[in-house]
C-alpha cells in the first residue's frame, strides 16, 4: 500500500467504491493485514492492521498494532496504535498507547496507555500577493 502523501505512516484514504471487508467471527490471523478499503474486524487479528478505516467491532480482537485515518475501537486492543482520528466505544477495552490527531473516549470505555497528540500538518501558504 502506498503512503500517504500528507503522513506516511497512514494509508491513503480509500478509493471511492472499494469493498469493505470483513474478518468474522470465527477467523483467527496470524500475520499482517494490509487493505486498500475499510476492514471489519469481528474475529481476532495477532499482527498487524493497515487500512484507511479500521473497526474492532465489540467481539472483535487485535493483539498487535493498527494504522488507519479513522480507527474505531468497540472490541479490544491490545498493543499499539496510530490514527488520524480514533475513537472508544462505550464497551471498547484498550490496553495500547494511541498515537492520534483527534480522538473521542466514551463513558465506559476501558484505557490503559499513552495518548500521544499528533499535529496535523499545516496547510500550504496561500501565495503571496503580486507586488505593483
Amino acid at each position: 500500500m502506498a503512503p500517504n502523501e500528507n503522513n506516511p505512516k497512514w494509508p491513503q484514504p480509500a478509493a471511492q467504491g472499494a469493498q469493505r471487508s470483513v474478518l468474522s467471527t470465527d477467523l483467527v490471523i496470524e500475520g499482517d493485514i494490509t487493505s486498500l478499503g475499510p476492514v471489519d474486524i469481528h474475529g481476532r487479528v495477532r499482527g498487524s492492521v493497515r487500512a484507511p478505516n479500521i473497526v474492532i467491532v465489540a467481539d472483535g480482537v487485535v493483539e498487535g498494532s493498527v494504522t488507519a485515518i479513522d480507527l474505531t475501537i468497540a472490541g479490544i486492543l491490545t498493543g499499539e496504535a496510530e490514527a488520524d482520528s480514533a475513537n472508544l466505544a462505550p464497551q471498547s477495552t484498550v490496553t495500547a498507547d494511541i498515537t492520534h490527531s483527534k480522538i473521542a473516549i466514551e463513558s465506559g470505555a476501558r484505557f490503559e496507555g499513552r495518548l500521544v497528540r499528533r499535529k496535523t500538518p499545516a496547510p500550504p501558504a496561500a501565495p503571496a500577493a503580486p507586488a505593483l
